[in-house]
């Protein structure tokens, strides 16, 4: 019995060993790919209209253009966020997400638009307003222009 049960203690430290050497030779998983490109050869025209005040759908809009522009190299993307109503917040000089907007300005050629008529009605001149961001009469007005003229149409945020 002594020898039987030696034998099989034997066997069982043999198998885990061999199982264990086995596990150790086997190469570790590659690292994620990174992801595709997803160009098409053509041109993207992309408008968004962000009328939220709120940071989080700010950050969230943004984000998504990075990915748009990132996921479509070498393709050519042309990027215009529209803002208005209380989205307009977000633009103007000491905005929580001023950084963020240079960066897809410079690095992207993201163009962000201010309405005018929010200007008009939030007491905001263009002074106030961050660097680099243009003016158009009315939000609504340019994001109807841009679809009519066969640009994609986002709602940025939530």
């Amino acid at each position: 019995m002594k020898k039987r049960s030696f034998l099989l203690l034997a066997s069982c430290l043999m198998f885990s060993l061999a199982h264990l050497a086995s596990a150790q030779a086997t190469p570790a998983p590659a690292a994620a790919p990174e992801r595709p490109s997803l160009a098409s050869g053509r041109a993207h025209h992309v408008v968004f209209a962000v009328t939220s005040g709120d940071p989080i759908d700010w950050n969230m809009t943004l984000g998504n253009i990075r990915n748009l522009v990132a996921q479509l190299k070498p393709d050519v993307t042309e990027v215009e966020v529209v803002a208005y109503s209380q989205g307009l917040s977000m633009i103007k000089q000491g905005s929580v997400v001023a950084a963020e907007i240079a960066a897809l300005q410079e690095k992207s050629g993201v163009k962000f638009v201010a309405c005018q008529n929010a200007m008009r009605f939030q007491h905001v001149e263009a002074k106030d307003l961050l660097p680099g961001v243009g003016q158009v009469p009315a939000g609504i007005i340019e994001v109807v222009t841009k679809q009519e003229q066969g640009w994609s149409y986002i709602k940025g945020g939530r």
